[in-house]
């Protein structure tokens, strides 16, 4: 068996390229325009860029003892305008979570 030199270097940075851009880049290719519900009373928006990865609920030891993915979730601010006043529920919301380190 063959291995690449550098393949782990090589792996770490591109994970990190993605986290500091290509996340981003994916959450913004949700809808540009507002959804808006039947009744076109509601709007509803992703605030992409102010993205959080939170840290991961377990240690990196007990995950791989237990055979767990060690993930951040991830949370992305959302906000439902109602059109007729223009005023904004804003809310943090969870898209899924993002593997940080598999086995």
């Amino acid at each position: 068996m063959s291995t690449i030199p550098g393949f782990n270097q090589i792996q770490f940075e591109g994970f990190c390229r993605f986290i500091t851009k290509g996340l981003t880049e994916e959450l913004d290719q949700f809808p540009k325009e507002k959804m808006e519900d039947i009744n076109q009373n509601m709007e509803f928006q992703l605030f992409v860029e102010r993205y959080k990865l939170v840290e991961p609920l377990i240690k990196e030891r007990d995950a791989i003892y237990e055979s767990l993915t060690y993930s951040s979730r991830l949370y992305v601010p959302a906000g439902l305008i109602r059109k007729t006043s223009r005023n904004m529920q804003e809310q943090t919301v969870l898209i899924g979570n993002i593997p940080i380190m598999t086995s």
